[in-house]
């Protein structure tokens, strides 16, 4: 089911990997030069794209597997309504006082409709700012997946660690080489472990609520 996206964080991740081989065979030949920093620093950007990609990539498409079951909104379990039913909740809170009433009955004609719901694959339920722990536990708690968002074998601040000195980098506050000069090799090459832990985790929790089903309201509380 999410073959195409496993296929693509692979690739990702293997970039991340050939430029950390790069970095650690300039490392022994002892050439630590200017661009070995910029090289280090610019790793970040890389491994933080492989998470982005992930996380957007795997709920859009969790989204349309959700399409194919064509079920009514009230067959859902209660937190996914969030995204299922994002149109109307927009329009709610889009709506003047001059509207704001007959928006409320259509919400309610919606949520109880015996019609399947109409699903936008391209909502993301986050806030919108950088991925970072807060965003993909939100969502694993919104599509009601099992288990740890986090994998154990994975520090919570090594995701905020990458999301800030992507930031800073992508945005000017520091120079990659500036960033990248605090770093080993050998340390470097633990982050992109640890990112491809992730990436997989992630991958894996969507699998495992696609297949299970477990989506689907049982109304048990």
């Amino acid at each position: 089911m999410y073959q195409a996206v496993e296929l693509e964080i692979t690739d990702r991740v293997n970039q991340s990997k050939e430029l950390i081989s790069h970095i650690a065979s300039l490392e022994v030949s002892e050439q630590s030069s200017e661009l070995l920093k910029i090289q280090k620093g610019f790793l970040f950007i890389s491994l933080y794209s492989s998470i982005e990609y992930t996380i957007t990539n795997v709920v859009s498409r969790f989204l349309e597997i959700l399409k194919q079951e064509q079920l009514k909104p009230m067959e859902y379990k209660k937190y996914l309504l969030c995204t299922v039913l994002d149109n109307k909740f927009n329009s709610l809170l889009g709506s003047s006082k001059k509207n704001i009433w007959n928006k409320k009955k259509e919400f309610f004609d919606a949520l109880f409709s015996d019609e399947p719901a109409i699903i936008d694959d391209s909502v993301f339920p986050t806030d919108g700012i950088n991925i970072s722990q807060k965003q993909i536990e939100d969502i694993w708690d919104i599509f009601h997946i099992s288990g740890n968002a986090i994998p154990e074998t994975v520090n919570t601040w090594v995701l905020k660690e990458i999301k800030e000195h992507r930031n800073a980098i992508a945005h000017g506050r520091e120079k990659a080489s500036t960033i990248g000069g605090r770093y080993t090799a050998g340390t470097l090459n633990q982050r992109v472990a640890d990112v491809e832990s992730l990436c997989f985790h992630i991958v894996s929790g969507f699998e495992s609520i696609s297949t299970s089903k477990d989506y689907k309201y049982s109304g048990a509380a």
